[in-house]
Formats: structure tokens, sequence, C-alpha cells
């Protein structure tokens, strides 16, 4: 059974580990990062009251983090985002800790819709946040450099209303 847990300092060691796979660092299309980039990227989330939560695993290891970020109350909307250590990838994790957090933003936190923005060559993710609920709302065409290459990216959003029915 997988779970969330909260995201702590001592887990951005393994963070930084999942940031600088070469497959991370392509769909995400930057550069690698330094332990203390990593660190500041997390206290900024942090700073913005964003939503980390850590991914264990049956046998209780942190195989990923997902987060809620740009939560807006007022506008009942967030953001998310999730990564998976490398070695966790293709085990369902994702789909099963996605669906998690978006509960949590639902019913715990009372939001309308939440929503992520993916390339347009991952098809994998893609494919995962359909089959969780997710629409494909709009596509930014050459949005994105990455590898050498412009890249569309794809905003997509699931609402309330729809995963309720989902159930």
């Amino acid at each position: 059974m997988l779970k969330l847990r909260s995201f702590e300092t001592s887990d951005i060691k393994e963070l930084h580990r999942w940031s600088n796979d070469s497959r991370s660092i392509l769909m995400v299309g930057r550069t690698p990062l330094t332990y203390e980039q990593v660190l500041q990227e997390v206290e900024g989330k942090r700073r913005n009251n964003d939503l980390l939560l850590g991914i264990e695993n049956e046998e209780q290891q942190l195989v990923g983090w997902v987060f809620l970020k740009d939560i807006d109350h007022g506008h009942g909307r967030a953001s998310i985002g999730i990564l998976l250590a490398p070695e966790a990838r293709g085990k369902g994790y994702g789909k099963v800790a996605m669906e998690q957090m978006i509960d949590v933003g639902f019913k715990q936190l009372r939001l309308n819709k939440i929503y992520l923005t993916t390339r347009g060559t991952n098809e994998q993710a893609i494919g995962l946040y359909q089959k969780i609920g997710f629409t494909v709302e709009g596509q930014l065409r050459q949005h994105a450099y990455v590898d050498g290459q412009y890249l569309d990216t794809y905003f997509m959003g699931i609402l309330a209303s729809e995963w309720s029915t989902k159930e």
C-alpha cells in the first residue's frame, strides 16, 4: 500500500538524486541541479505554502514526491506535480500517488480544479493523466526548449465534479 507523508528536509538528498536523473532532466527540460539548488527549490515551495508530500512504498521506502503548488483558495485551484525515483517508475506508484493527492486537494482543501503542464513528447505521462481523469485543455506550441528542440507543452486539468463522479 502506497502512503503519502510529510516531505522532510532529510528527504532532499533523495530528491536531488531523482532530479538529476537523465530522464527527469529531459522531461522537465533543464540542466542538472546542485544539492543547494534543490534545497532552495524546496524552501521556496514551503515559503509559498505549497503542500509537499513524500511517497512511500510498501517497504516504507521513499520512492518519490508529489505536491500541490500555487494553491489559490479564492479561485479554488492548484497545480499538481510529481517526481518518482528512477527505480520506482513503471510500477503504478505515480497513478496511486496522484489519485491520493487529488483526493487531498478536492476533499480536504476543497479545491474545484487541479491542473498541470507536461511536455507533448511525454506520452507516458499524458496517458497516465488521462487515465486518472485529466483533460487536455490547451496546447502551448513550441513552449519549451529541451535537448536542442522546441517542444509543445500541454495544459491539463480535472474538476472536482469530474473526480467525484469517477469514484
